[in-house]
């Protein structure tokens, strides 16, 4: 069979009609389509026929002999840890056994020379005993026999109450712990008692590094072993002796985990040793001393075989199914082969080249269709010739208009996202501009100064860049820049070369043309109301005209750059105006917060001061009554004592008006307490004095200390305290109401003064009292230290200082009120902050923050 694909042209077809035109492209579809599916479908099962059936056997043979190999595996494994662990008792066994005769005569029947000299035979003859000790019935060592100490005899030592006296009395042997001298060599403890009640006990110190011999003369594999672990973890035995004489802790592996814990699996596969390397474990108890023998056999090794099995599996069905490729392909090829020769041909047609025939010999339907092919394709080729010329001019036409709308649009996305930044819209404005229109370099400028300064360029070479951007340009009258500052209009200039500027020697052109090498430009001029904003420039290095059409486009881009520099100005005034009502705003909250609060603080005042006078005339009666009625009862009493009364009666009497005297001193006590109150709460609510004035702050604090010292002076004598000052020079003057924030300086040294006396009370003659004052200008703020070195204050305390009545002072010398006060003057009235820090029994640190300047609606002195 033969099939050909060959051009030929056929005379005296009539054209198709144009409705049939889309018909070549629906058949090459068509043809795709089918080419595909039968050629995957025919490749595809002759590879899943040979795959299918190799791949089905190599995994049943694979899985049955994993399964095999593995119990296998298993049962060698604890095999060998059987037999391993059978060694180790048997070795353990032979020294019980050599130690028994030295236990079968009684202390009686022989003399301590002789003891020694079997002893010493003894460690001769078991080279793991490095010690031997001889205790008789009663629990008391008779003798000690060691390799590396002195031999003592009858040393004394009371073992009577050691486990491995008295176990080994109780169960006739005993197998003591596994432990480690000098931290390396393992060794454990065997005592074995005699036969007879008199023959004592024999204790050895079993070395059990020998057991090493039997460990190493196991072997598991090619590459594996077997190692002994403790009833603790420790490792006892290891072909590896380093590992044993480190005393390594096998604890944490997960196979020592489970065979210690009972484990009944019969192997964990893929957990890893003590090197790290993953292996199969396998494990049997050694009795009776609770160690546990371990063989190892790495992974690896473990699935060679069955590694081997997969690797030829996958060779035989890699070459099996290379075969059924390579016959699939060659049989699809056989049966395909006409339809991908039409499928060819089909394409080909509809993709234009319609003097293309298909030749198909094969005498049946496909050689019709190829036929049918070649009479459409002739058609198509007389039809297509003249639309072929009218498609390309007009796909030429649309692709420069898509240019030109595109470059707009990235323009105007510039624009929309520069967020007031000029410099990328001006990049890409130059970017655009000289890539659509062809030439080598642009730049923009911007008029001012009447001259153009650079601010943009694109593409223009590093020497031009460097000498030119941002420098401000005064043209040369006859030059582009000068005819466009003169006329407003857009200049073209052929040959930069030619023009009388370059050739008198202007440096600006002759940079432009010897820097940047520029021949041919055109400049557009950016103008707003016909006021010269700047221009746009693009340039070639060889003498090749602008078209109207690309000076046009420059002139489009030229305009979007001044809309782009006047939305630029609009949004730079409308930041500087947001934010000066967002500080206008920001201001009036303040005023008006403040001026609510003045207004809350004018009515809770005029409240505050209506109870107190309310209160007070009550409590004035209540004092003057009391002090009145205690002036009753002594006189009561006067009379009393001239009257004939029974002394039962008499000392009631007495009882009954000591205790009413009492109750009116408490009643006066308190009442004066009531009234200091009252006096404050007034004080508290009265109105300010309605004026604030710029005073020296280190005057106020200076005026306070004093005032405060010689009061305190004043009411007690014996007061005395050291005062000590670090007024800051630049604290300077501050709008404040002097006489609050005076009340204020005063209540905290007084408070500072109250602190530091109770303090030296308590802490006798060695203390000295202290309160200190500083100043710091913190710019438009200043900042006040009051500290005193007295009692300080409490956490709980610290909390609650600030609310009203609350005071820590006992009663009478205390109203609650000295603290709020101060906290509604510093943070409401002027606006401040008054901060606490303190620690108990060492200081507290009163810290006032005053801004320097009120604002000037801000609180005027109203009540507090």
């Amino acid at each position: 069979m033969t099939i050909s694909l060959h051009p030929d042209t056929h005379q005296g077809r009539t054209l198709a009609p144009p409705a049939l035109a889309p018909a070549p492209p629906a058949a090459s579809s068509f043809g795709a389509r089918i080419r595909s599916r039968l050629f995957t479908k025919y490749v595809a099962l002759f590879v899943a026929v040979v795959g299918v059936a190799l791949l089905s056997n190599g995994i049943f043979e694979v899985f049955f002999y994993y399964r095999e190999h593995k119990a296998a595996l298993i049962r060698i494994q604890h095999e060998q840890a059987e037999a391993a662990a059978a060694k180790i008792s048997q070795f353990i066994k032979e020294i019980e056994s050599q130690l028994g005769w030295t236990t079968q005569l009684p202390w009686s029947a022989g003399s301590i020379e002789q003891r020694r000299f079997d002893a010493l035979r003894l460690l001769r003859q078991v080279p793991a005993i490095t010690e031997l000790a001889q205790v008789d019935s009663t629990g008391k060592e008779r003798l000690r026999v060691s390799r590396l100490a002195m031999d003592v005899i009858d040393s004394g030592l009371d073992l009577s109450k050691d486990p491995k006296f008295t176990e080994a009395v109780a169960r006739k042997v005993y197998y003591g712990p596994v432990y480690f001298r000098r931290e390396s060599e393992p060794y454990m403890t065997l005592a074995l008692a005699g036969t007879r009640k008199d023959a004592g006990v024999s204790i050895a110190e079993v070395n059990l590094k020998l057991i090493w011999d039997v460990v190493s003369q196991i072997k598991v594999g090619e590459h594996g072993h077997a190692y002994v672990v403790g009833s603790q973890g420790r490792l006892i035995a290891h072909p590896d002796i380093s590992l044993v004489l480190r005393n390594t802790d096998m604890s944490k592996l997960p196979q020592v985990q489970a065979a210690q814990e009972g484990s009944t699996s019969e192997s964990l596969e893929g957990a890893k040793n003590i090197q790290g390397q993953e292996v199969l474990t396998a494990s049997a108890p050694i009795q009776p001393l609770r160690w546990t023998m371990f063989v190892e056999l790495p992974v690896e090794e473990a699935y060679a075989s069955l590694y081997a099995a997969l690797q030829r599996l996958a060779i035989v069905l890699a070459g099996a199914s290379l075969f059924a490729v390579l016959a699939g392909v060659f049989l699809a090829r056989r049966m395909v082969g006409p339809i991908q020769a039409l499928r060819a041909g089909a394409a080909r047609i509809g993709g234009g080249d319609f003097s293309q025939r298909i030749s198909i010999p094969t005498g049946d339907e496909l050689e019709g269709l190829a036929n049918q092919f070649n009479d459409m394709g002739a058609r198509l080729q007389e039809s297509y010739a003249d639309l072929e010329n009218k498609v390309e001019q007009r796909t030429a036409e649309l692709r420069e208009t898509l240019q030109q709308q595109t470059a707009t649009s990235e323009v105007l996305e510039t624009i929309s996202s520069s967020t007031g930044d000029l410099e990328p819209v001006f990049n890409k404005m130059l970017e655009n501009a000289t890539r659509i229109c062809g030439a080598r370099f642009g730049t923009m400028t911007l008029y001012e100064d009447g001259g153009f300064r650079t601010v943009a360029l694109y593409n223009a070479p590093q020497a031009y860049v460097d000498t030119q951007l941002y420098r401000l340009i005064r043209p040369h009258p006859d030059s582009g820049l000068g005819a466009v500052e003169r006329t407003h209009e857009a200049v073209h200039v052929d040959d930069i070369r030619t023009q009388t500027p370059y050739r008198e020697g202007n440096p600006n052109v002759r940079a432009l043309a010897d820097l940047a090498g520029a021949r041919t430009l055109v400049i557009v001029p950016m103008l707003k109301e016909d006021e010269l904003i700047g221009s746009i420039a693009i340039f070639r290095q060889e003498v090749k005209p602008f078209t109207d059409k690309q000076t046009e486009l420059v002139a489009n881009f030229a305009n979007q750059a001044v809309i782009a520099i006047e939305n630029a100005r609009l949004l730079n005034e409308l930041r500087q105006r947001t934010q000066e009502l967002s500080q206008s705003l920001d201001d009036l909250r303040t005023a008006q917060d403040r001026l609510i609060q003045t207004e809350k603080l004018a009515s809770l005042g005029q409240l505050t001061a209506g109870i107190a006078h309310e209160i007070k005339n009550p409590l004035n009666f209540v004092n003057n009554f009391s002090a009145l009625s205690t002036e009753l009862i002594d006189e009561l009493n006067d009379m009393l004592s001239t009257t004939q009364i029974d002394d039962k009666a008499k000392e009631e009497i007495d009882e009954l008006t000591h205790m009413l005297k009492g109750n009116l001193e408490k009643v006066v006590q308190h009442g004066k307490r009531a009234d200091s109150i009252v006096k404050n709460m007034l004080l508290h609510s009265r109105e300010g004095s309605g004026e604030h004035r710029p005073v020296d702050i280190n005057a106020v604090v200076e005026e306070s200390l004093n005032l405060a010292y010689h009061g305190a002076r004043a009411e007690k004598s014996g007061f005395n305290i050291t005062l000590k000052r670090d007024l800051d020079p630049d604290a300077g003057m501050v709008d404040l109401y002097p006489q609050e924030i005076t009340r204020v300086f005063l209540n905290l040294i007084s408070n500072g003064f109250y602190a530091a006396t109770k303090r030296k009370e308590s802490a006798g003659n060695g203390f000295e009292p202290t309160l200190s004052a500083a100043t710091r200008s913190l710019g438009n703020k200043v900042e006040i230290r009051i500290r005193d070195n007295g009692t300080g204050i409490p956490k709980d305390v610290r909390e609650k200082m600030f609310n009203p009545f609350f005071t820590t002072k006992p009663a009478g010398e205390g109203t609650g009120l000295g603290l709020s006060m101060s906290h509604d003057i510093v943070v409401k009235q002027h606006g401040g902050k008054i901060d606490v820090a303190t620690e108990p029994g060492v200081f507290t640190e009163f810290i006032i923050t005053l801004p320097r300047k009120l604002a000037a609606e801000g609180n005027t002195g109203g009540p507090h």
